[in-house]
């Protein structure tokens, strides 16, 4: 059996729009970022994932909560 391991870099914050250093800090995905999320989760829909994690920033965590609910929207 072959593992594939895909990964994702969270979307843009208004952080990255800036430029800005972003660390530990946790700002939060800005409307183009929650964008992006939804067309990574529309690119991924036939690769046929089966778990997904994210690190507890919240950058992180909404765009995983966005292709996950993308990908599973009744679970």
């Amino acid at each position: 059996m072959t593992m594939r391991l895909v990964l994702i870099r969270h979307g843009q914050t208004e952080w990255n729009r800036e430029g800005r250093w972003q660390g530990q800090a946790d700002p939060p995905l800005n409307a183009l970022g929650r964008q992006q999320a939804q067309h990574t989760a529309q690119d991924l829909r036939a690769a046929g994932l089966e778990y997904l994690y994210c690190s507890d920033l919240r950058r992180a965590l909404e765009t995983a909560t966005i292709i996950g609910t993308e990908l599973v929207p009744y679970q």
